[in-house]
This record gives C-alpha cells, sequence and structure tokens, in this order.
C-alpha cells in the first residue's frame, strides 16, 4: 500500500499552506484533502489512509467525531490533530478516549509534522506486518489443527496410526520455524517456538498416558499446577459428570484446561483458578476456566508483542477444540467458556 494522507481542515489556505510544504519532499506520498467533516466522512468510507490529520473545528462533523469513526472502524490508521485552539476538555478527550499519535498546535513548523507523518507511516506499515503475521499463524493453526483432528479420529483403536500422529505433531515446530515469516527478534521467536513446543510435547506425552475419566484429570491438574506455597491455586469442580468417559474425549477435556493453566503460569507464578467440567447432555460438556492475576499483571504482559501472539495461538487451538468458545477479558480476571462435543 502506498504511503496515501488525508489533510482535513476547514480553512482552505490552511490546506494549501500544507500542500506547498510537502511539496518536493523527500518522500513521496499520495494527499488527499477536505475541508469539512462531511466530505472527509466521504472520502473515508472510499479509502483506506494510513495517516490523517486533522482539524477539530470542522462544520457538519467535527474532528473528534472524525478521530472517534477512525478508531472504530480503521483502528489502523494513525491519527494527528492539527489545531489552533486546544481546550482541556479536548485534550482529555483526546489522550483517554482516543487513540491520537500525535497533537500540533498552530503556528508550528511543518518540517515537525512531517517528520511526524513519517513515523506514522512507519507505525502503520509495522502494525500491518504484525496483523499480516498474526493472521498468518492463526490460518496456519488452524490448517493443522483439522489436519491434527482428522488424523486423531483415524488413529482411534489403531496404535499404529497414533505413532504416525505423533510424527506429524512433531513436525508443527519446524513448520513454525520455516513458514511464518515475521520481523520478532530471535528470543521473541525462541518463546514463541518454545511455547509451541509444549504444545507438541503435550500430543506426543498423551499417547501413553491415557486418563481414564474426570477424577483423573482433576488429580492431574492438581499435581501439575497446584502450588499453594508459591502462591498459585486451582480448584477443579467436577459437576454431575458420569464415572465412565470415552478416554480421548476425556483427554480433550484436558487439554483444554491444561493449556490455559500453562499459559497462567507464562504470566505470573501467582494466580487462583477455577476449572469446572460441566455436564449438559451424554456427549457434551461445557468447561470454564477462570483466571485471577495480581493488579494490572494480565493487562501489563499483553504489552509484547509475543504475549500477544501466543495467547492468539491459544485462542486459536481453543476455537478448534469446541463448537462454542467465549472470552472474557479483564484486567485483572480473565473466564474462558468452552462447549466441547464428544
Amino acid at each position: 500500500m502506498e504511503n496515501n494522507l488525508l489533510f482535513i481542515n476547514q480553512n482552505k489556505d490552511i490546506i494549501q499552506e500544507f500542500l506547498a510544504a510537502m511539496e518536493g519532499k523527500e518522500e513521496p506520498m499520495a494527499i488527499d484533502t477536505a475541508d469539512s467533516g462531511l466530505e472527509a466522512a466521504f472520502l473515508l468510507k472510499k479509502k483506506i489512509y494510513k495517516v490523517v490529520v486533522t482539524g477539530l473545528d470542522l462544520p457538519t462533523y467535527d474532528g473528534t467525531k472524525i478521530v472517534e469513526f477512525l478508531n472504530r472502524n480503521y483502528p489502523q490508521t494513525v491519527c494527528i490533530v492539527y489545531t489552533w485552539r486546544l481546550e482541556l476538555a479536548h485534550l482529555k478527550l483526546l489522550i483517554n478516549e482516543r487513540r491520537v499519535f500525535r497533537i500540533f498546535q498552530r503556528p508550528m513548523d511543518y518540517s515537525q509534522m512531517y517528520e511526524a507523518i513519517l513515523d506514522g507511516f512507519v507505525l502503520y506499515d509495522k502494525e500491518e506486518a504484525d496483523r499480516l503475521d498474526q493472521r498468518e499463524l492463526e490460518r496456519t493453526l488452524q490448517e493443522l489443527s483439522g489436519e491434527v483432528a482428522r488424523k486423531k479420529q483415524l488413529a482411534k483403536g489403531r496404535p499404529w496410526e497414533r505413532s504416525e500422529l505423533a510424527k506429524f505433531l512433531s513436525a508443527l515446530l519446524s513448520v513454525f520455524i520455516r513458514d511464518v515469516k515475521s520481523e520478532m527478534h530471535a528470543r521473541e521467536k525462541w518463546q514463541l517456538v518454545r511455547y509451541e513446543k509444549k504444545l507438541i510435547l503435550w500430543f506426543l506425552n498423551r499417547q501413553g498416558d491415557v486418563l481414564k475419566n474426570l477424577e483423573d484429570v482433576r488429580e492431574d491438574i492438581y499435581q501439575r499446577f497446584q502450588r499453594p506455597d508459591q502462591g498459585q491455586t486451582v480448584e477443579v469442580v467436577l459437576s454431575n459428570v458420569p464415572e465412565s468417559i470415552d478416554p480421548d474425549f476425556c483427554g480433550d477435556l484436558h487439554f483444554l484446561a491444561w493449556l490455559l493453566l500453562t499459559r497462567f503460569t507464562m504470566f505470573s507464578s501467582g494466580f487462583t483458578a477455577k476449572v469446572s467440567f460441566i455436564l449438559l447432555n451424554q456427549n457434551r460438556f461445557r468447561v470454564s476456566v477462570e483466571g485471577m492475576f495480581p493488579e494490572g499483571m494480565w493487562g501489563a504482559a499483553h504489552e509484547n508483542k509475543t504475549s500477544q501472539m501466543i495467547t492468539g495461538v491459544t485462542q486459536s487451538v481453543l476455537e478448534s477444540f469446541s463448537d462454542r468458545f467465549i472470552q472474557s477479558i479483564e484486567d485483572e480476571k480473565v473466564v474462558y467458556y468452552m462447549e466441547v462435543q464428544n
């Protein structure tokens, strides 16, 4: 996508002044202009812009509404505000409730705005590359998850095909290393690959360690994750569950809880979790996993791009195993609801 921007100002002289200042600059860019909020809204519905520079006092549709529209519908677009007068109420709104990259007040040197626009282009391209990486990662994982489900179905009761499934899963790691292109640093990529390796090893170890019922699942979860001396406590609730259950289905239910609790341990050594297995009918279960963390821990951890990608991978895996998937995320508490059909 070419470097483009929309400049919005009700004063046509300022528009011409801006165009003259940008003329002949080293970095080429396509510039559209609008002298009213209505005209800007018309252009924004027709075209995606990397950067939008807007005034606040606009006829028909003020600048804060333009920024709000972009934040909601085109969050990747970088917003810059350029205005004569900046009231305290506007400043609080832009800082606390809107996503604004830079704020400039007239009079000013246009070279400063030019540098901010270039920074905006770089930010847009970086975030777009991250989104593409994430979508590619999720697409690849979804394809692989479908193949895993198919092979797992074929492998039921056939030990030699279980061995083939194990070989297939071990190849997942090299797929992610080789095929997923990313600008991540080596350490970040290592963290992501280490998480993928945890998933693979779980599948491989599961082949010879079948859990026969949910009581076994509860005991296994306690052994793996119950660490009260480290501030890590887990409660497993079984509601109306049958005494016997298909071992493979039991393994799927165990995996959902194991995956989320493993993810929780990567954020904090101290947390409180509650895992509930609820029988809905003969072949359908609801699984809920709640996690409580120290204040601000979840939000702070997700400021890191690697953490965001790993959580995205986790969500994709959960969705592939579940017929229904819902998540509720707050700064201190996360809740995952899944319904799984045998």
